[in-house]
């Protein structure tokens, strides 16, 4: 379990032992003392949490999620290539799960590269069909895409 799981347990906890303290103190049960219901809101928000954590996990931003996609890297794109365009040059190697095309911020024009997210075993076919191969002119740079902050 990463550090970020922890966190979002934690932040659950927290957010579930203060909602139960302040219903349990707007209700008028307040014979109990303010630690106790802090500590079983504790408790019982690391357990809910803990079951958000197992039953929805996050994908992480890695080039492979639990499901079994992996992110491949799309350079060196003409700047005209739009997402149906690099979908349909995807799709003869697997179903293609969705097209990122990056573009500046402030001019919104495309920057060349972009994400194909497919299935992990189709990602590595594309690849090694794809990569060195020409597109309207321009050579494709493709490979693996790496996780935010890897080199």
């Amino acid at each position: 379990m990463s550090f970020s799981c922890f966190v979002k347990l934690f932040a659950a906890a927290i957010a579930a032992s203060l909602v139960g303290f302040f219903a349990v103190k707007a209700i008028g049960t307040g014979g109990l003392p303010a630690e106790s219901l802090f500590a079983t809101g504790i408790t019982i928000g690391t357990l809910f949490g803990g079951l958000l954590v197992i039953l929805y996990p996050a994908a992480e931003g890695g080039s492979k999620d639990a499901s079994g996609t992996s992110s491949v890297y799309v350079g060196n794109l003409p700047f005209n290539a739009g997402e149906s365009d690099v979908k349909n040059l995807f799709a003869p190697y697997g179903k293609v799960i969705e097209v990122r095309l990056v573009k500046d911020r402030r001019s919104r024009r495309p920057k060349g590269y972009g994400f194909v997210e497919m299935d992990s075993t189709e990602a590595r076919s594309a690849i090694k069909h794809l990569n060195g191969t020409d597109y309207a002119g321009r050579t494709l740079r493709i490979n693996e895409g790496k996780k935010k902050g890897e080199e």
